[in-house]
């Protein structure tokens, strides 16, 4: 092992540094004192997958290149959440990156498109089903994409197991071709936790939010879709479709992001409705469209903000969209002024944005494996003991900060050069 330290140690003379693989490439076109809170964004692409957290003025406070990792990266009631889509399970960390625990679904692979974690130590996950069924074909069909919705109490006992098939009939969906061999039946993508406990679920298959009753697994209502139960005043669309990121706010309205991809033309925005579950109707109060009318073909988020501004993430673009980005990220405030407006370069995109006030309790010095806050050999005796017996495709949320110093998504010799340069700096 000695000579491999020396071989090691005498490449270090011999390697040239790569520099620093920095933060993805991102304009701040407008930054006109948005609402004081960290922005969390997992931005997507093919090489260089970023979690990251920014700073209230926008300079980067922290970020990873997050490999695989990364899906739906924010905070969670007090801890990091993010997927793992390697390993098909939610990653939960604290405030000092240390990894504390996986979740996920029992019979079904996790999905990633939300998760709840919850004050008593519970949490709420989603997963899908499948099944082969006769709908009078000439030979039985599978029906894909049951969406299944389970609650764990904080001892990972399953306390709801909610199947969308015990619910609802195919038969009610004329959107579903019911000839095709494979049925592709829903596609959940967001879970709220309602003010009255119970839970609503977005189907953006068939464009509707259902209210679900979290003790017995009931649908109480159905908004949006084949099964609408509601009517729609004021709104000039007649309702949202392809949706993402259904939310209850603390004023009782609803908000989401309306992807709008069948709507006549197209056309994305951020929503806000009011609702009233006794005479069912859905009030559009307010909304908000790009002035280029763009369109997210998926993906998207909104977040109304305690000083009534709303975070609007606007997903997924095609490669080839108006305004030649990737990801688009923006706030405004309630009168619809752009108060800061963050892009990201063709090829990346977000799936959720968010805002919250989150600090990490130890230092963000790049390379200080011991948290005694210089970088010193000690760390790069750390660093080359990781690199010789570790694998740095298991790496944690701290080493990956700590330890892989060009944030190139992996752990090597090139990372230790990076470091003696630290100390020689």
């Amino acid at each position: 092992m000695k000579y491999k330290i020396l071989i090691l140690f005498t490449t270090f003379t011999l390697v040239l540094s790569l520099g620093l693989c920095d933060y993805p490439e991102h304009n701040i076109t407008i930054n006109e004192s948005p609402f004081n809170s960290k922005l969390f964004i997992h931005s997507m692409s093919g090489e260089q997958s970023h979690i990251g957290i920014m700073n209230p003025d926008l300079s980067l406070y922290w970020h990873v290149n997050s490999g695989q990792q990364g899906f739906d990266f924010r905070n969670n009631n007090q801890n990091l959440t993010y997927y793992d889509k390697i390993y098909k399970h939610w990653i939960v960390a604290n405030n000092a990156m240390q990894e504390v625990d996986t979740l996920q679904c029992l019979n079904g692979i996790t999905d990633y498109h939300d998760i709840r974690l919850l004050d008593d130590g519970g949490y709420i996950l989603q997963c899908y089903d499948s099944t082969w069924v006769d709908l009078g074909s000439s030979m039985p069909q599978l029906i894909r994409d049951i969406l299944v919705i389970q609650e764990f109490d904080r001892d990972n006992n399953l306390i709801l197991n909610w199947n969308a098939l015990n619910h609802l009939s195919l038969h009610d969906y004329p959107n579903i071709n019911l000839n095709n061999p494979q049925i592709t039946f829903m596609h959940g993508n967001s879970i709220e936790i309602d003010f009255d406990n119970n839970l609503l679920i977005s189907n953006r298959t068939s464009n509707e939010i259902f209210k679900l009753d979290r003790t017995t697994g009931e649908i109480i209502w159905i908004m949006g879709g084949p099964l609408n139960e509601f009517t729609f005043i004021d709104d000039p669309l007649g309702g949202f479709n392809k949706q993402h990121d259904v939310r209850r706010i603390f004023n009782g309205n609803i908000t989401l992001f309306d992807n709008g991809t069948q709507h006549q033309p197209m056309l994305s925005r951020a929503v806000e409705y009011q609702i009233d579950e006794d005479d069912k109707t859905a009030r559009l109060v307010w909304e908000y469209t790009h002035p280029d009318s763009i369109v997210a073909m998926s993906m998207g988020s909104v977040q109304r903000l305690p000083n009534n501004n709303t975070l609007i993430n606007w997903g997924f673009f095609f490669e080839t969209n108006i305004l030649n980005i990737g990801s688009y990220i923006m706030e405004v405030d309630y009168d619809k002024n752009i108060v800061f407006e963050l892009t990201y370069p063709p090829g990346y995109y977000t799936y959720r944005a968010t805002k919250n006030d989150w600090d990490f309790n130890i230092n963000l010095i790049k390379g200080d494996s011991n948290l005694d806050n210089t970088v010193d050999i000690i760390d790069i005796i750390f660093l080359i003991n990781y690199i010789l017996y570790d694998n740095s495709e298991n790496s944690s949320l701290f080493e990956k900060h700590k330890l892989d110093v060009n944030t190139d998504s992996f752990m090597n010799i090139v990372d230790a050069v990076e470091l003696i340069n630290i100390i020689l700096d």
